[in-house]
Protein backbone atom coordinates (compact mmCIF):
# COMPACT_ATOMS: atom_id res chain seq x y z
CA UNK A 1 0.00 0.00 0.00
CA UNK A 2 1.08 3.44 -1.17
CA UNK A 3 0.23 6.50 0.76
CA UNK A 4 0.75 10.47 -0.59
CA UNK A 5 3.42 11.84 1.90
CA UNK A 6 0.92 14.23 3.07
CA UNK A 7 -2.14 13.25 4.08
CA UNK A 8 -3.56 9.51 4.38
CA UNK A 9 -4.68 8.75 0.96
CA UNK A 10 -3.99 5.86 -0.57
CA UNK A 11 -1.77 6.31 -4.33
CA UNK A 12 -1.87 2.51 -5.59
CA UNK A 13 -2.76 2.78 -9.18
CA UNK A 14 -6.37 2.28 -10.14
CA UNK A 15 -7.12 1.91 -13.59
CA UNK A 16 -7.09 4.69 -15.98
CA UNK A 17 -8.54 8.12 -16.60
CA UNK A 18 -11.22 6.97 -18.53
CA UNK A 19 -12.12 3.31 -16.81
CA UNK A 20 -12.00 4.23 -12.92
CA UNK A 21 -11.91 1.05 -11.46
CA UNK A 22 -9.69 -1.49 -9.92
CA UNK A 23 -10.46 -5.11 -9.03
CA UNK A 24 -7.96 -7.74 -7.16
CA UNK A 25 -8.37 -11.11 -5.09
CA UNK A 26 -5.93 -11.68 -2.06
CA UNK A 27 -5.11 -14.33 0.07
CA UNK A 28 -4.18 -13.31 3.56
CA UNK A 29 -2.92 -15.40 6.45
CA UNK A 30 -1.74 -13.98 9.61
CA UNK A 31 -2.26 -10.00 8.08
CA UNK A 32 -2.95 -6.40 8.73
CA UNK A 33 -3.87 -3.95 6.60
CA UNK A 34 -2.60 -0.42 7.77
CA UNK A 35 -4.43 2.77 8.19
CA UNK A 36 -5.30 4.46 5.17
CA UNK A 37 -8.11 6.28 2.79
CA UNK A 38 -9.13 6.69 -0.80
CA UNK A 39 -11.24 8.78 -2.97
CA UNK A 40 -12.47 5.74 -4.70
CA UNK A 41 -15.38 3.34 -3.07
CA UNK A 42 -14.26 -0.14 -2.03
CA UNK A 43 -16.93 -3.08 -2.15
CA UNK A 44 -14.93 -6.55 -0.34
CA UNK A 45 -16.51 -9.60 -0.58
CA UNK A 46 -14.87 -12.43 1.64
CA UNK A 47 -15.08 -15.52 0.23
CA UNK A 48 -13.41 -17.45 2.95
CA UNK A 49 -12.56 -16.90 6.39
CA UNK A 50 -13.16 -13.57 8.78
CA UNK A 51 -11.67 -10.41 8.48
CA UNK A 52 -11.96 -8.09 11.09
CA UNK A 53 -12.47 -4.56 9.44
CA UNK A 54 -12.26 -1.23 11.07
CA UNK A 55 -13.60 2.03 9.48
CA UNK A 56 -14.03 5.42 11.11
CA UNK A 57 -13.18 3.79 14.43
CA UNK A 58 -15.54 1.11 14.66
CA UNK A 59 -14.51 -2.51 14.17
CA UNK A 60 -16.93 -4.65 12.19
CA UNK A 61 -16.38 -8.61 11.88
CA UNK A 62 -16.88 -9.32 8.26
CA UNK A 63 -17.38 -13.13 7.61
CA UNK A 64 -17.61 -15.62 4.95
CA UNK A 65 -20.91 -14.85 2.20
CA UNK A 66 -20.33 -11.23 3.74
CA UNK A 67 -19.10 -7.99 2.02
CA UNK A 68 -18.50 -4.35 3.60
CA UNK A 69 -18.30 -1.46 1.57
CA UNK A 70 -15.68 1.21 2.33
CA UNK A 71 -17.72 4.75 1.46
CA UNK A 72 -15.07 7.89 -0.26
CA UNK A 73 -12.77 8.86 2.12
CA UNK A 74 -13.52 6.93 5.15
CA UNK A 75 -10.44 5.93 7.28
CA UNK A 76 -10.07 2.08 7.26
CA UNK A 77 -7.42 -0.85 8.34
CA UNK A 78 -7.92 -4.34 8.69
CA UNK A 79 -6.65 -7.44 10.46
CA UNK A 80 -7.38 -11.70 9.78
CA UNK A 81 -8.16 -12.98 13.35
CA UNK A 82 -6.33 -15.10 15.30
CA UNK A 83 -3.49 -16.36 12.41
CA UNK A 84 -6.76 -17.72 10.25
CA UNK A 85 -6.51 -17.44 6.82
CA UNK A 86 -9.11 -15.40 4.21
CA UNK A 87 -9.73 -15.41 0.60
CA UNK A 88 -11.17 -11.80 -0.49
CA UNK A 89 -12.20 -9.90 -3.41
CA UNK A 90 -12.09 -6.15 -3.27
CA UNK A 91 -13.93 -4.23 -6.04
CA UNK A 92 -13.07 0.00 -5.78
CA UNK A 93 -14.32 2.59 -8.31
CA UNK A 94 -14.41 6.12 -8.66
CA UNK A 95 -18.32 7.09 -8.72
CA UNK A 96 -17.90 9.65 -11.05
CA UNK A 97 -17.39 6.70 -13.80
CA UNK A 98 -21.42 6.74 -13.30
CA UNK A 99 -21.75 10.10 -13.72
CA UNK A 100 -24.19 11.35 -16.07
CA UNK A 101 -23.49 13.95 -18.54
CA UNK A 102 -27.00 15.14 -17.78
CA UNK A 103 -28.94 16.06 -15.13
CA UNK A 104 -31.28 13.29 -15.14
CA UNK A 105 -32.97 11.60 -12.04
CA UNK A 106 -30.43 8.97 -11.71
CA UNK A 107 -27.64 11.77 -11.38
CA UNK A 108 -29.71 14.10 -9.25
CA UNK A 109 -31.44 11.15 -7.25
CA UNK A 110 -28.26 9.05 -5.97
CA UNK A 111 -25.11 9.41 -7.94
CA UNK A 112 -24.93 13.43 -6.73
CA UNK A 113 -25.77 12.83 -3.23
CA UNK A 114 -23.29 9.76 -3.13
CA UNK A 115 -20.80 11.75 -4.56
CA UNK A 116 -21.42 14.51 -2.16
CA UNK A 117 -21.31 12.25 1.19
CA UNK A 118 -25.28 12.73 1.50
CA UNK A 119 -25.75 9.57 1.06
CA UNK A 120 -23.91 6.29 2.20
CA UNK A 121 -23.64 2.63 1.09
CA UNK A 122 -24.94 0.46 3.63
CA UNK A 123 -21.99 -1.26 5.55
CA UNK A 124 -23.06 -5.02 5.79
CA UNK A 125 -24.01 -7.06 2.66
CA UNK A 126 -24.81 -10.54 3.69
CA UNK A 127 -26.10 -13.00 0.85
CA UNK A 128 -28.16 -14.60 3.58
CA UNK A 129 -30.78 -12.22 2.79
CA UNK A 130 -32.54 -11.54 -0.78
CA UNK A 131 -31.11 -8.31 -1.46
CA UNK A 132 -27.83 -8.81 -0.10
CA UNK A 133 -27.51 -12.05 -2.13
CA UNK A 134 -28.47 -9.71 -5.28
CA UNK A 135 -25.54 -7.35 -4.46
CA UNK A 136 -23.00 -9.95 -4.42
CA UNK A 137 -24.18 -11.93 -7.44
CA UNK A 138 -23.36 -8.74 -8.84
CA UNK A 139 -19.95 -8.40 -7.51
CA UNK A 140 -19.28 -11.70 -8.78
CA UNK A 141 -20.37 -11.13 -11.81
CA UNK A 142 -18.39 -8.07 -12.42
CA UNK A 143 -15.01 -10.28 -11.12
CA UNK A 144 -15.92 -12.57 -13.84
CA UNK A 145 -16.06 -9.62 -16.03
CA UNK A 146 -12.49 -8.55 -15.27
CA UNK A 147 -10.80 -11.92 -15.78
CA UNK A 148 -12.11 -12.06 -18.87
CA UNK A 149 -12.42 -8.37 -20.18
CA UNK A 150 -13.95 -9.80 -23.32
CA UNK A 151 -15.34 -7.31 -26.06
CA UNK A 152 -17.42 -4.83 -24.13
CA UNK A 153 -16.28 -5.91 -20.54
CA UNK A 154 -16.70 -2.28 -19.46
CA UNK A 155 -20.50 -1.84 -20.47
CA UNK A 156 -20.72 -4.94 -18.47
CA UNK A 157 -19.12 -3.18 -15.23
CA UNK A 158 -21.04 -0.03 -15.55
CA UNK A 159 -24.18 -2.13 -15.87
CA UNK A 160 -23.65 -4.36 -12.50
CA UNK A 161 -22.57 -1.18 -10.78
CA UNK A 162 -25.61 0.68 -11.48
CA UNK A 163 -27.56 -2.51 -10.92
CA UNK A 164 -26.28 -2.34 -7.43
CA UNK A 165 -27.01 0.93 -6.98
CA UNK A 166 -30.73 -0.55 -8.03
CA UNK A 167 -30.92 -3.17 -5.47
CA UNK A 168 -29.62 -0.75 -2.69
CA UNK A 169 -32.01 2.10 -3.78
CA UNK A 170 -35.14 -0.16 -3.93
CA UNK A 171 -34.51 -1.56 -0.50
CA UNK A 172 -34.06 1.70 1.51
CA UNK A 173 -30.63 0.94 2.38
CA UNK A 174 -28.75 3.95 1.02
CA UNK A 175 -27.82 5.67 4.61
CA UNK A 176 -28.68 9.16 5.12
CA UNK A 177 -25.29 10.81 6.07
CA UNK A 178 -25.86 14.15 8.28
CA UNK A 179 -22.41 15.86 8.74
CA UNK A 180 -21.54 17.46 11.99
CA UNK A 181 -18.59 19.58 12.53
CA UNK A 182 -19.13 19.33 16.23
CA UNK A 183 -19.76 15.80 16.19
CA UNK A 184 -17.87 13.49 18.49
CA UNK A 185 -16.51 11.13 15.22
CA UNK A 186 -15.88 13.88 13.01
CA UNK A 187 -13.52 15.40 16.07
CA UNK A 188 -11.60 11.98 16.49
CA UNK A 189 -11.20 11.36 12.78
CA UNK A 190 -10.16 14.93 12.46
CA UNK A 191 -6.89 14.30 15.08
CA UNK A 192 -6.62 10.60 13.95
CA UNK A 193 -5.91 11.99 10.34
CA UNK A 194 -3.60 14.95 11.52
CA UNK A 195 -1.78 12.61 14.03
CA UNK A 196 -0.80 10.28 10.77
CA UNK A 197 0.07 13.08 8.57
CA UNK A 198 2.66 14.09 11.18
CA UNK A 199 3.98 10.92 11.29
CA UNK A 200 4.07 10.28 7.02
CA UNK A 201 5.93 14.10 7.46
CA UNK A 202 8.08 13.04 10.46
CA UNK A 203 8.70 9.42 10.19
CA UNK A 204 12.53 9.89 8.85
CA UNK A 205 13.32 11.93 11.89
CA UNK A 206 13.20 11.09 15.73
CA UNK A 207 10.03 11.56 17.03
CA UNK A 208 8.61 12.50 20.74
CA UNK A 209 5.55 11.84 22.27
CA UNK A 210 5.10 15.47 23.86
CA UNK A 211 5.20 16.95 19.86
CA UNK A 212 2.72 14.67 18.75
CA UNK A 213 0.31 15.24 21.56
CA UNK A 214 1.03 19.03 20.88
CA UNK A 215 -0.33 18.90 16.96
CA UNK A 216 -3.23 17.13 18.82
CA UNK A 217 -3.95 20.00 21.36
CA UNK A 218 -3.73 17.37 23.58
CA UNK A 219 -1.42 16.20 27.06
CA UNK A 220 0.60 13.06 26.14
CA UNK A 221 -0.80 11.02 28.65
CA UNK A 222 -4.05 11.72 27.21
CA UNK A 223 -3.14 11.70 23.81
CA UNK A 224 -1.74 7.82 23.74
CA UNK A 225 -5.27 7.06 25.67
CA UNK A 226 -6.85 8.60 22.89
CA UNK A 227 -4.80 7.16 19.80
CA UNK A 228 -4.72 3.67 21.57
CA UNK A 229 -8.98 3.83 22.01
CA UNK A 230 -9.65 5.22 18.37
CA UNK A 231 -7.23 2.53 16.36
CA UNK A 232 -6.38 -0.14 18.86
CA UNK A 233 -2.36 0.47 18.73
CA UNK A 234 -0.23 2.22 20.51
CA UNK A 235 1.29 5.21 19.20
CA UNK A 236 5.01 3.79 19.21
CA UNK A 237 3.22 0.60 17.40
CA UNK A 238 1.97 2.68 14.84
CA UNK A 239 5.03 4.46 14.16
CA UNK A 240 7.16 1.42 14.18
CA UNK A 241 4.44 -0.23 12.00
CA UNK A 242 4.68 2.63 9.18
CA UNK A 243 8.37 2.94 9.22
CA UNK A 244 8.72 -0.84 8.68
CA UNK A 245 6.00 -0.52 5.59
CA UNK A 246 8.96 2.06 4.08
CA UNK A 247 11.39 -0.23 4.64
CA UNK A 248 9.89 -2.70 2.97
CA UNK A 249 9.48 -0.60 0.13
CA UNK A 250 13.17 0.34 -0.33
CA UNK A 251 14.15 -3.56 0.15
CA UNK A 252 11.87 -4.32 -2.62
CA UNK A 253 12.73 -1.34 -5.02
CA UNK A 254 16.72 -1.40 -4.54
CA UNK A 255 19.95 -2.42 -3.78
CA UNK A 256 20.68 -0.37 -0.30
CA UNK A 257 22.31 -2.10 2.58
CA UNK A 258 19.43 -2.92 4.91
CA UNK A 259 21.53 -1.23 8.11
CA UNK A 260 21.30 2.30 5.70
CA UNK A 261 17.60 1.60 5.01
CA UNK A 262 16.95 0.82 9.38
CA UNK A 263 18.58 4.72 9.64
CA UNK A 264 16.94 5.88 6.42
CA UNK A 265 13.32 5.14 7.77
CA UNK A 266 13.77 6.44 11.30
CA UNK A 267 15.06 3.74 13.31
CA UNK A 268 17.96 4.90 15.55
CA UNK A 269 19.31 1.16 16.61
CA UNK A 270 19.62 -2.02 14.11
CA UNK A 271 19.05 -4.60 16.50
CA UNK A 272 15.72 -3.35 17.04
CA UNK A 273 15.10 -2.81 13.29
CA UNK A 274 15.65 -6.33 13.08
CA UNK A 275 13.57 -7.24 15.79
CA UNK A 276 10.28 -5.00 14.83
CA UNK A 277 10.60 -6.03 11.05
CA UNK A 278 10.49 -9.73 12.02
CA UNK A 279 7.75 -9.29 14.43
CA UNK A 280 5.56 -6.98 11.66
CA UNK A 281 6.76 -9.26 8.53
CA UNK A 282 7.18 -12.85 9.64
CA UNK A 283 10.66 -12.89 8.40
CA UNK A 284 14.18 -10.71 8.57
CA UNK A 285 14.74 -7.51 6.24
CA UNK A 286 17.47 -10.00 5.02
CA UNK A 287 15.04 -12.88 4.27
CA UNK A 288 12.67 -10.82 2.94
CA UNK A 289 14.81 -9.18 0.23
CA UNK A 290 15.59 -12.75 -0.90
CA UNK A 291 11.72 -13.73 -1.05
CA UNK A 292 11.35 -10.30 -3.45
CA UNK A 293 14.17 -11.48 -5.52
CA UNK A 294 12.97 -14.30 -6.20
CA UNK A 295 9.65 -13.08 -7.35
CA UNK A 296 11.39 -10.83 -9.88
Amino acid sequence: METEKNTLRETVYRGNSLIPFYSYNQNWNNFTLYLHWHNEFEIIYVEKGSIIYTIDTVSTKVSEGQAIIINSGQLHSAHTINGEGSLHHALLFDLNFLNSTINDPCQNNYITPLLNGDFRFPLIIDENYIWGKKVIEEVKEILDICSEKQFGWEIGIKASLYKILSVIARENKFIVHKVSSASSLNYKISVIKKTINYIQNKYTEKMYIEDLAKQANMNPQYFCRFFKANTGKTIVDFINQYRIEQATKLLKNGDKKISDICFEVGFDNFSYFIKKFKEYENVTPNQYKKQMLNKI
